[in-house]
């Protein structure tokens, strides 16, 4: 159990609900656009997509304290202002680089011999899969440093490589094609995974700036980061409710729309203090997972009963 809990606190596992929010829905949407449902092709996927998403975690934590960000973050945190988000297991020298380095080869090569198998059935599957990788990893790996390079990039990066390609590809490996369908529900639920890294650029951006690190709250300011975060939560709510009326989605997945009301409410009180940036991530993640139970409990309804 010890060996376990290591493994999850090292790779930040609490993440994983992001990873698993885009498989299910592009699992479900298949199935619900009359492609018959294959466990083990779902199973295969997931097991793959979460191993590579957590590999994901442990490559950022590892180039961001090589590149000395957590450390700064870390050196800010006792004037309030600043939360280190990085391992403190790396900060604190009770695991070393190298252990962190095994630990993210295990998660990618689990996550590659899930894909080599579903290349197997689904052969279009590294279409959505490499590219995967490839943004996860030049997130925060040299030469694109993409997150470093900043100002939206590292934003577009989360955007599709937890939101788009998994949605997208859970949908092709149950279905073997690809609609625009899957595409346009990607959307929204990859904004709203976006908006959980967006959001949490908050908590650190004093260590962020020092590092060198252009996140959007770096190159706005809190303030206008905060403006460009309502106009974020503002296009999910728009485009979940353009999706449910135009019946992409089925119509009662409206209601998800309404997530947004308690990030915004969330956002507007966050006004610089280290707890409400805080308030406004557990918001924000709660909601997001609200929001994808709505969306799969309405498409699960829908491919039921027809409505």
């Amino acid at each position: 159990m010890k060996t376990l809990q290591l493994f999850s606190a090292v790779t930040r596992a609490r993440t994983l609900p992001v990873m698993v929010i885009p498989v299910v829905i592009g699992t479900l949407l298949a199935w619900q656009q009359g492609s018959a449902f294959s466990w083990w092709l779902f199973l295969l996927t997931l097991i793959g997509a979460l191993a590579a998403h957590l590999g994901a975690n442990l490559i950022n934590d590892i180039f961001d304290f090589e590149q000395g960000t957590d450390q700064a973050a870390y050196d800010l945190r006792l004037s309030g202002t600043t939360i280190t988000t990085g391992s403190p297991l790396l900060l604190k020298g009770q695991l070393s680089l190298k252990t962190y380095r095994w630990f993210a080869l295990d998660c990618f090569a689990l996550a590659l011999l899930c894909g080599g198998i579903l290349t197997i059935f689904r052969p279009w599957v590294l279409l959505f899969a490499l590219p995967g990788f490839l943004l996860a990893f030049f997130y925060v790996a040299p030469p694109l440093r993409l997150a470093y390079i900043g100002r939206g990039l590292g934003e577009v990066d989360i955007f599709l490589a937890f939101g788009l390609l998994p949605l997208v590809g859970a949908f092709y490996v149950q279905a073997g094609t690809v609609t625009p369908v899957a595409f346009l529900v990607s959307l929204p639920i990859g904004l709203y995974t976006m908006a959980v890294l967006y959001f949490h650029h908050f908590l650190h951006w004093r260590g962020d700036q020092k590092a060198g690190k252009i996140t959007p709250v770096v190159a706005l300011g809190e303030h206008g980061a905060r403006v460009v975060g309502a106009l974020i939560l503002a296009m999910i709510a728009l485009l979940i409710i353009v999706l449910a009326f135009t019946r992409v989605l089925p119509w009662y997945s409206v209601v998800a729309a309404l997530t947004v009301l308690p990030v915004q409410l969330a956002l507007r009180e966050a006004n610089g203090e280290l707890k409400y940036y805080l308030k406004l991530m557990a918001t924000n993640m709660n909601n997001n997972i609200l929001a994808a139970l709505i969306i799969i409990a309405a498409l699960l309804v829908r491919g039921f009963v027809h409505i």
